[in-house]
């Protein structure tokens, strides 16, 4: 009946903890730490150009109590997707830290590294066998783009996990390549005697999130997971699971709400069933999820390329004349720029342009400001720089109809006036390919790190940072939000003037969120079933009005569907370009929402 513990410190290794709940987790029984480190969201330079999602001394800070408690409490450690992108060098970055703070403080550690990088020419030959096939919204590969890509990855399911637990059960310590987010969770349950994939692939969905899943949104969580059923508890005593909270986080990032497809296979969570733990007043219990075996096993492809330089100017402008007339003023620069610099593309960014008010009041006028930031791309940075120059120059002395302000149009608040950049990357592989084998394509090494002359053990250690729990009070999420926050959003307009409601007056959540470089996804919740009726015998979450609102043909949006366990709706439409390409609007897409809020229901 005590199930198997796993703690999860943070949704992203680098982003910042508690050392005080990550032992808390321990002193509950966690015999594993799993931590994902990967991400598309953050852009293709990871892959493009061998950069990491955080600096290394956020991974070293991280790391520490981590590797502390792998050594005196002898937890297991578990890490997917080292440096954001899983690459053979962030694998082996992550090595060094260990060996590093290991002979620092004397520990010694079994480690096992699994690479995920993958040769180009396996690529061509599965190419050539016709085993390489688009994943979700995403143009078929043509083959020039392998050789285009600086690396590829593929995405690990949990097989090379299972092989190096089975193979070392003596192992401390795994840092993988590029993996599935549940992979490592998966495993570790999996090599423990639980076998149900349902189920297991079920709690990893969530835990690979940490805390994000109770509410208030928080970063530490503990899962226990028994053969027929799992239970999440967040380690922030001012957060709690409910069972719209862990069903609403099923759903997120994913394209659809109820089959989630991953390496080998699909989650069913049709069926699933939430329990709110009535005993903690915090866990939540989920159950009945289904896993159905793929044929043939796929893995996704990852792979990004550069395709120039870039270099930024950036600055404002509050004459309102100008501001009133900058639609028709930006193109002049833009023509201003291509007669002088060749072979250059460019993209103007405009932050807070009223355009809903043509004509607005002297009030409105002196508070307004707009801000512009000019993305220059070239073949050579040189070459970006000079176009960024000229679109600078063009902007801070163009004349234009009516002009007063004759000294200068754009407010620039910071030197070097161009900002030179690097290199453009972009995603060009995000593809499923077909293996024979689920564990070939990820070679293992186990090495020992550390210190011949070991510390002894202390079993007690971390323990004091642990605060007593006996008088803490389980507060609803609004203690955690700001008054001024809560007022400001009861100002926002309910009701439009036929009549109707707003949509955010019947939704507790209104998200938009990346589901992999290629998709964007939309997720209602609503406070209740009620709402979700009110919204669903509207007839406006369909097609015809919701792509409208993002520029999308009704037939091209991939998902349009309601999922009553978490009284929730979602929409998934192709992006605009690829996660962090040249002229990106919204690297994770994280604020393009807000039309929803104001559908009249």
């Amino acid at each position: 009946m005590t199930g198997i513990k796993i703690v999860t410190p943070i949704g992203m290794l680098g982003y910042g903890y508690s050392e005080a709940l990550l032992y808390k987790g321990l002193a509950m029984g966690a015999k594993a730490i799993i931590v994902d480190s990967g991400s598309t969201d953050s852009g293709p330079q990871k892959l493009a150009l061998g950069e990491s999602t955080c600096p290394r001394e956020a991974y070293v800070r991280d790391l520490a109590p981590i590797l502390d408690a792998c050594w005196h409490h002898s937890v297991k450690v578990l890490i997917g997707s080292a440096g954001g992108d899983g690459s053979n060098a962030h694998v082996d970055d992550f090595l060094d830290i260990i060996q590093e703070y290991s002979l620092r403080k004397k520990y010694k550690f079994k480690v096992i590294k699994i690479y995920s990088e993958i040769d180009k020419n396996v690529l061509h030959e599965a190419f050539d066998r016709g085993e390489i096939s688009p994943c979700g919204a995403v143009p078929e590969l043509e083959e020039c783009e392998i050789d285009a890509a600086t690396r590829v990855v593929a995405q690990m399911g949990m097989e090379p996990f299972v092989e190096a637990m089975n193979d070392h059960p003596d192992f401390d310590i795994i840092i993988a390549g590029r993996a599935y987010d549940p992979s490592p969770y998966a495993a570790f349950c999996y090599a423990n005697g639980y076998t149900d994939l349902g189920n297991i692939y079920h709690m990893s969905k969530i835990m690979e999130c940490g805390g994000l899943c109770s509410l208030p949104k928080s970063k530490e969580a503990l899962a226990t997971l028994w053969h027929d059923k799992f239970e999440i508890t967040p380690l922030d005593p001012l957060s709690r699971c409910t069972a719209q909270s862990l069903a609403a986080h099923t759903l997120y990032e994913k394209a659809r709400p109820d089959l989630l497809a991953g390496p080998g296979g699909i989650l069913d969570v049709r069926s699933v069933t939430y329990t709110e733990n009535s005993q903690d007043g915090r866990s939540c219990i989920g159950s009945g999820a289904k896993f159905i075996p793929a044929s043939p096993y796929t893995v996704k492809l990852e792979g990004a390329k550069t395709i120039g330089y870039r270099t930024i100017v950036m600055g404002s402008i509050r004459d309102p004349i100008l501001i009133s007339a900058i639609d028709h003023y930006l193109p002049e620069v833009e023509k201003y720029v291509h007669s002088k610099c060749d072979n250059c593309e460019l993209v103007f960014h405009v932050y807070g342009k009223d355009r809903t008010t043509p004509l607005p009041s002297v009030a409105r006028i002196l508070e307004q400001e707009v801000f512009i930031l000019v993305e220059a791309k070239s073949s050579t940075q040189a070459a970006a720089t000079m176009a960024a120059s000229a679109a600078r120059i063009a902007l801070l002395h163009g004349p234009y109809p009516g002009q007063k302000a004759t000294a200068g149009n754009f407010a620039i608040s910071l030197t070097p006036l161009e900002i030179p950049l690097g290199q453009v990357s972009e995603f060009n592989i995000y593809h499923l390919m077909q293996v024979a084998d689920p564990i070939s394509l990820f070679p293992r090494t186990d090495v020992i790190l550390g210190s011949d002359k070991t510390v002894e053990r202390e079993p007690d250690f971390g323990f004091s940072l642990i605060k007593a729990t006996k008088n803490e009070t389980i507060l609803e999420p609004k203690a955690k939000v700001p008054v001024s926050f809560s007022n400001g959003f009861s100002k926002l307009p309910s009701s439009s003037k036929d009549g109707k409601v707003y949509l955010h007056t019947l939704a507790k959540i209104i998200r938009s969120k990346n589901a992999g470089p290629y998709e964007v996804t939309f997720d209602i919740i609503f406070y209740d079933n009620a709402s979700l009726e009110r919204a669903r015998a509207s007839n406006q979450l369909i097609p015809e009005v919701l792509g409208p609102l993002y520029n999308v043909e009704p037939e091209k949006i991939i998902a349009c569907m309601f999922y009553e366990q978490a009284n929730a709706f979602k929409f998934t439409i192709p992006r605009w370009a690829p996660t962090g390409g040249f002229g990106e609007i919204d690297l994770h897409a994280s604020q393009q929402h807000v039309p929803l809020m104001f559908i009249p229901v």
